[in-house]
């Protein structure tokens, strides 16, 4: 079968519309991505002092249920999250009060959920412990 170029001519007019319309909408768009990569590539602003309070104020409050769910689980006699407790209150001692209160209502939350260590018990434990973990790093890389 031969094709002629007059069997193409009606195309031409709806494809050049085409192109000018994605040429205008990738236009459109450049200056949006380039603000977006820009963003990305600017220095996070430091975080400020209630940033850090509020961290360490959460960083108790998951230690303290930790702590809870760590005792009721494995006996009095494990002691980690609140030995951790303790450092982190030599380290930050112009929180002490918040800290400790934190740790007490995170300590009192669990203590009202559960009263027996079971599944759910240790997995709310190993939730806490990865939460913990999230906030001590974002706490450790304000000071790198």
């Amino acid at each position: 079968m031969l094709h002629t170029p007059a069997a193409f001519a009606r195309y031409r007019g709806p494809m050049h519309l085409r192109a000018a319309l994605l040429a205008l909408t990738l236009a459109a768009a450049a200056p949006s991505a380039l603000a977006q990569q820009q963003q990305q590539q600017q220095p996070a602003q430091p975080r400020g002092e209630s940033w850090y309070r509020t961290q360490l104020v959460e960083l108790a409050e998951v230690l303290g249920g930790a702590h809870y769910l760590r005792i009721l689980c494995d006996g009095r006699g494990d002691q980690r999250w609140r030995d951790y407790m303790r450092g982190v209150i030599e380290r930050e001692p112009r929180y002490n009060t918040d800290l400790v209160d934190s740790f007490n209502r995170g300590y009192r939350q669990e203590e009202a959920r559960f009263y027996s260590c079971d599944n759910a018990a240790r997995q709310v434990e190993a939730e806490l412990r990865a939460r913990g973990l999230r906030v001590s790093q974002a706490l450790s890389a304000r000071h790198q």
